[in-house]
């Protein structure tokens, strides 16, 4: 029996940019004690994830995946007061993150492939007992996940700098 195989461009074909997702499914996984969540949307494979790694502040204070449920607009389970602030507590489990939407980041990695950056942003304003985002406040993320990308893709050595500046003859500075 013979198969069928085709030419392909690989890298999954997905245009870089933003786009507005919603979420169809969440698994939460452990490795070597470093805990995650693997995101995956509506309309794209199961093959197609965003992982989102915990990330723990100099006190100790888990945010990264706390952001990300916070971006979804999350379902509030109880109001509180903590110490004299508004607090919450959130719905993030894997049911609870289902049918929410957010924004990511595609973004091509050095061996060409397709990737979905960590840090997500709100798919739109959205106002909360304690969250009050703002298109203002979406733009400053989008802007801090663009940068941690660059930062990225240059500490692998994938981002290099060309001058197209030449001298006053038109001539290549080099």
């Amino acid at each position: 029996m013979a198969i069928t195989v085709t030419k392909s461009s690989g890298g999954g074909g997905y245009e870089e940019g933003w786009k507005t997702v919603t979420i169809s499914s969440a698994v939460k996984g452990d490795y070597n004690s470093s805990k995650y969540i693997d995101l995956f949307f509506e309309g794209y494979p199961e093959t197609l994830k965003c992982r989102v790694w915990e990330a723990r502040s100099g006190e100790g204070e888990e945010f990264q995946i706390s952001n990300m449920v916070r971006y979804t607009n999350p379902n509030v389970l109880d109001e509180m007061d903590k110490d004299g602030t508004t607090a919450a507590s959130i719905d993030d489990s894997p049911a609870g993150l289902k049918g929410k939407s957010l924004q990511v980041l595609f973004y091509k990695k050095a061996n060409g492939y397709s990737e979905i950056s960590a840090k997500v942003v709100p798919a739109v304003p959205f106002k909360n007992i304690v969250d009050d985002i703002d298109d203002g406040r979406i733009t400053q993320l989008k802007a801090s996940a663009e940068a941690y990308i660059q930062r990225r893709k240059v500490a692998n050595g994938v981002v290099s700098t060309v001058t197209t500046e030449g001298d006053k003859d038109g001539e290549m500075p080099w």
